[in-house]
């Protein structure tokens, strides 16, 4: 029996992938897209998207009469929104006309990284968010199944751990604590391998799913050393300090302006001093890795060539 899958944020990073490993003869893919003027960059996407034969439809998460036409006829949804709050928010209405459609047999939402419901209160923005919109989803009487990834691969490995770096800094890198919290970290391509399999497994409806490769189950320094082995550099450590790191998150968040900074410092401190993705998971998660042995995934050290 054909899928008819609805991709929401198909034009960027994570959800051309989940495009690409969904685009098979097994599948219809529809891809709900937002009206914005034309770019260079932005066509060239779209372009690629249709000649791998995905339908494009228009419209928003913030117009629901729109999402109930994208969602007409659809049996599998994949949401792959950025984290910003109000746009991790805006999914509620995805699953109001999920659930009107009445064809749509399961939802994964945009609920990527560490599991939020490890996260205290007013820890991270984007975590509260998560949580308060997993209430909506619930809701919706639609079996969700929620995808954790720690760390994708290249905000994480790219940057040895300094997030906002687009590839390893060179002369110094900042380290957090003692650079002794282990973190998992998974390669997007491979988010959509696992998120793909998930997706039609009658196991993972209704339950979280950890994609959290043990070999890529790194502290810092080891990912630090790694890429100076791999380069033949030398990098300077400085040590930032719980204290001083709650400081920064402190002045960032009165700044309006630095929210994208502001969520970076927060998820550093979550995950190399709070240690939230050490592997750890609730008793009602899931290890994707356990679950589908067959799919092999880019180890972390490897992913480290990439900047060679």
């Amino acid at each position: 029996m054909t899928s008819r899958i609805l991709i929401v944020g198909a034009t960027g990073r994570l959800g051309r992938q989940f495009t690409r490993v969904l685009s098979t003869d097994l599948h219809e893919v529809r891809a709900l897209i937002r009206a914005e003027p034309s770019s260079a960059e932005r066509d060239e996407v779209l372009e690629q998207l249709e000649a791998s034969g995905v339908q494009l439809v228009e419209g928003s998460l913030e117009d629901e009469q729109s999402l109930e036409r994208a969602c007409e006829g659809v049996t599998e949804i994949v949401s792959c929104v950025d984290h910003r709050p109000d746009h991790l928010l805006q999914q509620a209405a995805l699953a109001r006309a999920a659930g009107k459609a009445g064809s749509v047999r399961r939802l994964i939402p945009s609920q990527f990284g560490i599991d939020s419901r490890l996260y205290g209160e007013a820890r991270v923005d984007h975590g509260d968010a998560k949580r308060a919109v997993q209430k909506e989803l619930a809701n919706s009487g639609i079996p969700i199944t929620y995808i954790h990834t720690n760390g994708l691969a290249a905000e994480w490995v790219g940057s040895l751990g300094q997030l906002g770096l687009r590839e390893p800094p060179q002369g110094q890198v900042e380290v957090y604590g003692e650079g002794d919290v282990r973190f998992s970290t998974v390669a997007v391509e491979d988010v959509a391998r696992f998120g793909a399999r998930a997706l039609f497994d009658p196991a993972a409806a209704g339950r979280h799913l950890l994609i959290a490769p043990p070999d890529n189950l790194l502290t810092q320094v080891e990912l630090i050393e790694a890429w100076e082995k791999k380069s033949g550099t030398s990098l300077e450590r400085q040590t930032i300090s719980r204290e001083a790191l709650d400081e920064r998150i402190a002045r960032l968040a009165a700044d309006p302006a630095s929210r994208p900074a502001l969520a970076m410092a927060q998820l550093v401190r979550a995950a190399w001093l709070d240690g939230l993705g050490d592997g750890r998971r609730l008793p009602d998660v899931l290890d994707a890795v356990e679950a589908y042995p067959d799919i092999e995934y880019v180890r972390a050290i490897d992913y480290l060539d990439r900047y060679r």
